[in-house]
């Protein structure tokens, strides 16, 4: 992660909406690691790379043609979308989004969340793909409250260890925690 979140730069493609019916969350099916698309994933080169803050091209070695994926943090959720027909017919698995998967996971790419402009190049701590956390009410966070919030009390981290991380005094995680913690309407730790 770095230390400072930037600003998102994500503009979603003209055709984003239409194309995709809405981005569903990732959530992996029971036997992904027995599956063909896992199995491209670990074998076939991705000659793809970034669009923007959301979407990658992937572009596996077997592939005919590069497909766009959308790939990126939202919420407390990671957005996962391929234009290809897997996707749609395997409940939103396919060897793409299993590439960036598998890149993510081995430090090798950067996804990002589009809410706290941080980048992570690793799966985060409180990141849950079991599909629980799609109906957290965290529309109404700043992305430092939701910054926060993610990280201490969905990631259980200390408020102190992520002060230190975030550069700022445990004193102002606190109270963005306090904030953050009223507005989904729970009281935390």
């Amino acid at each position: 992660m770095s230390s400072q979140p930037r600003t998102p730069t994500w503009d979603p493609s003209d055709d984003l909406p239409d194309r995709l019916g809405g981005t569903p969350t990732l959530s992996m099916p029971d036997d992904w690691t027995l599956s063909t698309p896992w199995q491209r994933a670990q074998e076939e080169t991705d000659g793809g790379g970034p669009i923007n803050d959301a979407e990658r091209m992937v572009y596996l070695e077997g592939s005919d043609y590069p497909h766009r994926v959308t790939f990126a943090l939202d919420g407390a959720d990671l957005l996962a979308e391929c234009d290809c027909k897997a996707h749609r017919y395997n409940d939103g698995w396919c060897s793409h989004v299993a590439s960036l998967w598998w890149q993510w996971v081995r430090g090798e790419i950067v996804v990002h969340h589009l809410d706290t402009g941080r980048e992570y190049p690793a799966p985060p701590c409180w990141l849950s793909l079991d599909g629980d956390r799609t109906d957290l009410p965290t529309d109404d966070l700043t992305s430092a409250e939701l910054d926060a919030w993610l990280t201490c009390d969905l990631g259980d981290v200390s408020v102190r260890e992520f002060a230190r991380f975030t550069d700022r005094s445990p004193g102002t995680v606190g109270n963005l925690l306090r904030w953050a913690r009223e507005k989904v309407g729970g009281e935390g730790r």
